[in-house]
């Protein structure tokens, strides 16, 4: 599955849309493979799934020895830094709704 899906992770990266693909994966008894892909319009994501490409992904899928998790998240907004130092500085309340943390 991994060879499969780093073999076309370049040509995924560079078709139109593709923010990111990467792979992670946990090695150990309970091994698991990550894959995030992000891309910039709903559009980009749709054609990508249509794409032969993605034939190639659905095919590293199926080595799977379990059935796997797939989600498809829509993100409406993101925020770095700036909201820190805004709540941090001036003791603003954030936004309501659900937060997530990504430190790259």
């Amino acid at each position: 599955m991994l060879e499969i899906l780093r073999s076309i992770q370049g040509s995924v990266r560079t078709q139109p849309g593709c923010v990111a693909f990467d792979i992670y994966s946990e090695q150990g008894p309970e091994s698991a493979v990550l894959l995030i892909e992000r891309w910039e319009t709903e559009a980009a994501l749709e054609a990508h799934l249509r794409s032969e490409i993605y034939r190639s992904i659905l095919g590293a899928i199926e080595l799977s020895g379990e059935r796997p998790e797939i989600r498809f998240e829509h993100v409406s907004a993101s925020r770095g830094m700036e909201l820190i130092e805004r709540l941090r500085s001036t003791g603003g309340v954030p936004d309501a709704g659900g937060s997530g943390v990504v430190v790259r």
